[in-house]
Order: C-alpha cells, then sequence, then structure tokens
C-alpha cells in the first residue's frame, strides 16, 4: 500500500469518525437531565472540569428572558456560571442558571456553533455537520423523555435563509426546548433544559 493511499483512508476515516456521535451523551445524564431540580453548581463545576471545559469570566452578567424560561416560580436566579468547551466540529457555550441561596440549578442553556476551519479541512459542510449535530441531540432527547411535543420546521417556509426550527419536549415537570437558528451564513443549535 502506498503512502498516498495509507493517506487517503486515514482521512476516510477521520471524515466518518470527526464528529463523534457521543460528544453529547453527559448532557442527558440522569442527575443532570431528568433530576435537573438537584443538580447543584458544585457538581457541574466538577462535570465540566472533567470534561475538559474552561470557565469563562468575562462578560457573565446577563440573565435569562422568559422566552426561554418561563420562571413561574418567580425564582431569583444568579448571574450564570458559563463555561466553553471545543468539541470535534463545534465550539460548546453551557451556562448555568442556579438560586444562589442554595446553589440548585434551575436551567442549563447550551449553545453550538460551528468550529469553521475544522469543518473546511475534514471537507465536511457546515449544514452537514449542524444536521447530524441536530439530529443526535434530537435522538439523545427522545430516547430518554420521547417524542417533541411540539415540532415547527420553518426551513421550508422561508426562503430568506433566516429560520429557526423547534422542537420541545415535555415529560412530567422537565422541558428541554431544542432550537436551530439560521440568519444567512449564521447557524447554531441552542439546547435549553428545566424543570418548571
Amino acid at each position: 500500500m502506498t503512502n498516498l493511499q495509507k493517506i487517503t483512508i486515514l482521512l476516510i476515516f477521520l471524515s466518518f469518525t470527526s464528529c463523534k456521535k457521543n460528544e453529547d451523551e453527559y448532557i442527558f445524564e440522569e442527575n443532570r437531565f431528568e433530576n435537573i431540580e438537584s443538580l447543584k453548581i458544585e457538581k457541574a463545576i466538577e462535570t465540566e472540569s472533567e470534561i475538559g471545559s474552561k470557565e469563562r469570566t468575562y462578560n457573565n452578567t446577563f440573565g435569562i428572558g422568559t422566552s426561554y424560561y418561563p420562571n413561574k416560580n418567580n425564582f431569583i436566579l444568579s448571574y450564570p456560571k458559563v463555561y466553553e468547551r471545543k468539541q470535534d466540529c463545534f465550539y460548546l457555550e453551557t451556562d448555568y442558571f442556579f438560586t444562589p441561596n442554595d446553589s440548585l440549578i434551575k436551567v442549563i442553556f447550551y449553545e453550538w456553533k460551528p468550529k469553521t476551519d475544522t469543518l473546511r479541512s475534514l471537507k465536511i459542510s457546515e449544514e452537514k455537520a449542524f444536521e447530524m449535530k441536530l439530529k443526535n441531540l434530537k435522538t439523545l432527547i427522545s430516547e430518554k423523555i420521547g417524542k417533541p411535543e411540539v415540532v415547527e420546521i420553518a426551513k421550508r417556509k422561508d426562503t430568506s435563509y433566516n429560520y429557526t426550527d423547534r422542537y420541545k419536549w415535555r415529560k412530567n415537570d422537565l422541558s428541554a426546548d431544542l432550537n436551530y437558528d439560521v440568519s444567512g451564513g449564521f447557524k447554531r443549535i441552542r439546547l435549553i433544559v428545566y424543570k418548571k
């Protein structure tokens, strides 16, 4: 086998394995997902450290709007603890909103943005990478709490390339809202997990 053939096989292998399907499974561990109401910020910090995330200490003085978290119990939420991590094809930001008096997490807000240089070097289109990530997240959520209660696919309705596809899961008091936002060349996926 020539060096060119070996390199070609290696590149093909890397393209198929570059966006690992399991890099998001930790999100759906029972104590982070179904039992989010008992998750303390200290445990979330420990998990983020274990998976190699870095805490972002600047620009963290923001809240979360009621369009993302209805906050029907009127919890007073601290500014979030924000963590950033590089995945294979994406940058992931995770925001933890918690009550300061007991350190219990009320909302976890995940946002994936593309690592454009990595996708280009692997010859994976951004659109394909987002499709794979969205499919993976929908599958992982559905395995935990069933089919989504709400599915709003705007892509086919809007020809201006500005749209948001929404998926909402509800089980008991658990809510998982998954949004795929596209605005021109900008794309992102957001997942908001909370208990009512």
